[in-house]
């Protein structure tokens, strides 16, 4: 059984236009019972951890974290339990459920009943994803490492690049890509050190302006690769002038081999020298 929806007057808050219970039906919450457990699990593994699910099932039911996560669960729960939904076993194989006053809904009604779940779990996630920061544990835990792997830790470059499918989908195909292309930028210009220590910062809301501004101009650019636009070399030789301005407040970079790259070895003329110039 999940622990964060284990009612079903719980289950029908985050449920618009389900009917009620009548006399001898069974329960919605049992119903989707094996779907709940599954979609629980999912949300442990992928977002919360279990350290720190286990924290957001003692908030109180009003809790911002705990409501999102809960949100969270039954949109997965139901697009997995959607399909079947309608659908009995017989002895002559699966028929779909009818009485005299409620019919079947049409397969094109039910598409766009998946479609509005997806799009609610997408608006879950954006919304859960920058709360969890505050949930105890979460930071040190490996969902946050995986969130971490880039600049980008929410789904809002969704918006930015276009493509198909659920901004969840998206975001899981595009996080490859953007790690391809923050790699490079960090070999070229801003060191891996310095671009480790954006990313935790970003994470822990630990910003300042500089940082701000830095981390703007380097998402622009992998923005811009993304879709397929080449990196702007006045941008980034503008963002490693404003680094460099500034080495004491990231010394990350200022000890990197990237850095070495800006600094190259000065000529001294020596008498000595093959190519002793007067």
């Amino acid at each position: 059984m999940a622990k964060i929806v284990s009612s079903d007057e719980e289950l029908r808050q985050y449920l618009p236009n389900s009917f009620a219970v009548v006399a001898g039906e069974m329960p919605l919450c049992d119903k989707l019972a094996d779907h709940l457990a599954i979609a629980e699990n999912w949300v442990i593994d992928t977002f919360t951890s279990s350290k720190t699910f286990n924290t957001i099932c003692g908030y109180t039911l009003d809790n911002p974290i705990r409501v999102l996560t809960a949100r969270l669960m039954v949109a997965e729960a139901m697009l997995r339990a959607i399909p079947a939904l309608d659908l009995v076993l017989t002895p002559n194989g699966f028929g779909v459920v009818n009485t005299t006053t409620i019919v079947p809904a049409s397969k094109d009604r039910v598409e766009r009943l998946m479609q509005s779940f997806f799009d609610y779990r997408d608006i879950c996630i954006e919304q859960l994803l920058p709360k969890l920061k505050g949930a105890s544990q979460w930071l040190n835990s490996e969902q946050a490492v995986f969130f971490r792997r880039t600049l980008f830790q929410d789904l809002e470059v969704t918006n930015a690049v276009p493509g198909s499918g659920t901004k969840w989908q998206r975001y899981l195909e595009l996080i490859p890509q953007i790690s391809d292309i923050e790699f490079s930028l960090a070999e070229d210009y801003f060191s891996h050190e310095l671009m480790e220590h954006l990313r935790l910062c970003l994470q822990r809301d630990d910003l300042d302006e500089s940082k701000r501004f830095l981390i703007k101009g380097i998402r622009l650019q992998v923005i811009n690769a993304l879709r397929g636009d080449p990196f702007s070399a006045n941008a980034l030789a503008a963002l490693v002038n404003h680094i460099r301005k500034r080495t004491e407040a990231y010394p990350q970079w200022a000890y990197s081999d990237t850095a070495k790259l800006f600094a190259p070895p000065v000529y001294h003329n020596n008498k000595k020298s093959a190519g002793y110039w007067f």
